[in-house]
């Protein structure tokens, strides 16, 4: 037995993929409905029939072919060619509907764009379900062929729009995975990055700073009243050095002139000799500053290192308001209750002279010197030594530094050892 399908009076019979269709004996053995009709098939075995086809299904003798070889025809008929399972007995546009609906399904349910890739070509590539429907149209009537062809084109259409909304979906659902996978958890504690912190000597010296300021002291280290580079005449013979002063031999002074005029300043007093030069009392003002020394470098001595000097020029200026602000002074950068002597001593600039001592470890360590304004200082500057008075002080800030953080040798301030440096952290300075 044989299965033909018939459409519009006119039998249809495969007889495999590549073969010729089966002849009908003629055309006028039409089948009827619930009828039998012999057929003739060129080859003997029998395939499935064409999809579009549509009508009624008999079952039918074939010449030369037992039942039994019929059956076993029938039941190895080749699937059609987009691996879909069809209903053979569906109309054209049934089929198209199911395949439509299926396709919909598929990229639905699909999540991953290497899959629906593959489902596209499924459906609607060359050899893909849908667009095989075109190839039956010249199997149908011509006046089915255009609203059949048409519709599959549509169907095609729509159902590559579909497609590349849910490759955009997919695609999104991607972007948006490796979003929340790279995302950084902002609840996390971050990489701090490591930031600078101010040199102990820079702290030293703007703790001192502020006590000063503290007691409306003025700050002066501008270039023109605290130039590194300075003259013989403020360094020296201004502050009451003569020239055959110890402080002038060539082995203390780095001159940078052949005449000796010009050199690198070896104490902040010459910021005094400028300033009394252009102002006039009273005042009280602190000087800040690099000085240079003709020295060895070794764990207590170098030729370059900061040094702060104050003046305080009025009236009846007395050596207990030296030494009161001295103490004053000292107590804010070691602490209250430091220990303190004061030691006669002798400064070209300054009459009575001292220096003061800390208690330190158990023993007396030197930290300034001090005294009254020589008379000889204010008259250069052309001031009435029988009218105004002054004290002045001076110190330097690496030894104060020492003192304060216990560091042994003064050549770890410049030796640029992030090791020793990072030692020191100071977050109010930060601030």
């Amino acid at each position: 037995m044989a299965i033909v399908a018939f459409m519009n009076g006119a039998a249809w019979c495969a007889s495999g993929r590549g073969s010729p269709a089966v002849r009908l004996a003629s055309s006028r053995h039409e089948a009827r409905a619930g009828k039998l009709a012999s057929c003739r098939c060129v080859k003997g075995d029998v395939a499935a029939w064409p999809r579009h086809t549509r009508g009624r299904v008999v079952h039918l003798k074939m010449n030369g072919a037992s039942s039994s070889s019929s059956s076993s025809s029938s039941s190895s008929a080749a699937p059609p060619a987009s691996g879909q399972t069809l209903d053979e007995t569906a109309s054209p546009d049934e089929l198209l509907t199911k395949l439509s609906l299926e396709a919909v399904e598929a990229m639905n349910q699909c999540d991953d764009l290497r899959e629906l890739q593959n489902l596209r070509a499924q459906f609607l590539g060359k050899k893909g379900s849908v667009s095989g429907l075109s190839k039956q149209l010249g199997k149908l009537p011509k006046e089915a062929r255009p609203a059949f062809g048409a519709a599959v084109n549509a169907a095609k259409s729509e159902l590559e729009r579909k497609f590349d909304e849910r490759k955009e979906a997919l695609e999104d659902i991607e972007i948006n995975k490796q979003i929340t996978d790279d995302m950084i958890d902002v609840t996390l504690p971050g990489t701090r990055r490591k930031a600078g912190f101010p040199h102990p000597l820079r702290v030293t010296m703007q703790k001192a700073l502020d006590v000063f300021i503290g007691l409306g002291y003025e700050l002066i280290d501008s270039v023109e009243l605290s130039p590194e580079i300075e003259t013989d005449y403020f360094c020296f013979e201004a502050l009451n050095c003569p020239e055959d002063h110890p402080a002038r031999d060539m082995q203390d002074t780095l001159y940078i002139t052949d005449d000796q005029k010009m050199l690198l300043r070896t104490h902040t007093s010459s910021v005094q000799a400028r300033y009394m030069q252009q102002n006039s009392p009273p005042f009280a003002i602190v000087c800040p500053g690099r000085v240079y020394r003709r020295d060895d470098i070794d764990a207590t001595h170098s030729f370059q290192f900061h040094q702060m000097e104050i003046m305080f020029v009025s009236k009846d200026v007395t050596l207990g308001q030296l030494r009161a602000t001295v103490i004053h002074f000292l107590e804010q950068m070691f602490g209250t209750g430091i220990e303190t002597r004061f030691r006669a001593s002798y400064f070209p600039f300054t009459e009575p002279s001292m220096e003061v001592d800390v208690m330190f470890k158990g023993k007396w360590l030197e930290v300034l010197g001090c005294g009254l304004v020589d008379p000889a200082v204010l008259e250069k500057a052309g001031y009435d030594p029988e009218e105004w008075t002054g004290f002045a002080a001076g110190f330097g800030i690496e030894r104060f530094a020492m003192v304060i953080h216990e560091i042994k040798d003064i050549r770890e301030f410049t030796n640029n050892n992030f090791q020793f440096l990072n030692q020191f952290s100071y977050p109010e300075m930060l601030d």
